[in-house]
């Protein structure tokens, strides 16, 4: 995997709190996992909201077609 250094700015009290609960060193990798896992919810919360587009629209064109599957059985 390839790396990239990048700058980025934090407020002092969450670098303090970021600093007690991983070490110095450890930073990068913290901040990485915890960028992965909050893409990996957008993509859960996007894909859930596709989801229950898709089966109204399912959902829609199956009640349009019941009239039309139904017509002239009597």
């Amino acid at each position: 995997m390839e790396f990239v250094r990048i700058n980025i700015s934090l407020p002092k009290d969450m670098l303090k709190e970021l600093s007690k609960e991983v070490g110095p060193r450890k930073r990068s990798q913290f901040i990485t996992e915890a960028i992965k896992r909050s893409i990996k919810e957008k993509k859960t919360k996007r894909l859930a909201v596709e989801y229950q587009e898709a089966a109204s629209e399912i959902r829609r064109v199956n009640e349009e077609l019941e009239g039309v599957l139904t017509d002239g059985l009597d």
